[in-house]
């Protein structure tokens, strides 16, 4: 299988925090890969330093082969085919769904009406059909989440991050956007799923990495590795282990 991105040695400090420390792990072209740990363990910030907020005070992150990420722009990144979600849905309030998607759109498509071709497609493939001119500040929690998903899909990824994704949904709700995940996966995108739902993890992801502060821990089979003692004790708890 072909790496699409590659971590090698990563640091990555704050005043005297050392959040990121000796941190190694890849993810293959059209994967779904796992990416969990307590909270505080570094995880949105590994995703913050590939897609450029942070910039990593030692270590190499190479993305589709052989491009260093290190001298690359938040926006150069993301016309390589770097994209994000964040834990807290951020939509343009004051648009509506059809303009938040079409307005993405028009950053990677030189004609409007390409552009609006591919935001109708992206609202339809993503469950937004006859919602286009409702106003995202009315979007409930879970629309919001599956908005961010469908606007970064508007910058055509070769690899989307999802963080936290599921946080706040209700089961039902849960299992509309794991579907929505399969779906864009099934597309072709490579997909990074940083989440502490581990039943979707299960479900989900190919294989899983495991964070502990801020170093790597484990990584395989999602079965297989929360089955482990040091995965147990870092991160699930003794519940996990009885279940």
């Amino acid at each position: 299988m072909k790496k699409i991105l590659e971590i090698k040695n990563l640091d990555k400090s704050f005043g005297g925090v050392h959040a990121i420390n000796d941190l190694s792990f890849e993810i293959y072209e059209g994967e779904i890969l796992g990416l969990i740990g307590p909270n505080g363990c570094g995880k949105s910030t590994t995703v913050n330093l590939i897609t450029g907020v942070y910039i990593q005070d030692k270590g190499e992150i190479t993305f589709n082969g052989d491009t260093s990420l290190k001298k690359q722009s938040v926006p150069q990144r993301a016309k390589m085919g770097l994209a994000r979600t964040f834990q807290s849905p951020k939509p343009f309030s004051n648009m509506t769904v059809f303009d938040s998607v079409y307005t993405i759109c028009m950053l990677y498509h030189r004609r409007m009406k390409d552009a609006a071709k591919k935001a109708e497609e992206l609202l339809e493939l993503m469950n937004f059909s006859g919602m286009a001119d409702t106003l995202c500040s009315k979007l409930p929690i879970e629309q919001r989440k599956w908005l961010d998903m469908t606007r970064a899909l508007a910058t055509n990824p070769k690899l989307l991050m999802l963080d936290e994704c599921l946080a706040g949904l209700t089961p039902s709700e849960m299992d509309a956007s794991i579907e929505l995940v399969k779906r864009i996966n099934g597309m072709g995108v490579t997909i990074l799923f940083i989440e502490h739902v581990m039943s979707a993890v299960v479900n989900l992801c190919h294989r899983v990495v495991v964070m502990n502060e801020g170093h790597f821990l484990s990584q395989g089979d999602p079965n297989v590795v929360m089955r482990q003692p040091e995965v147990i004790k870092a991160y699930l708890g003794e519940d996990y282990e009885n279940a």
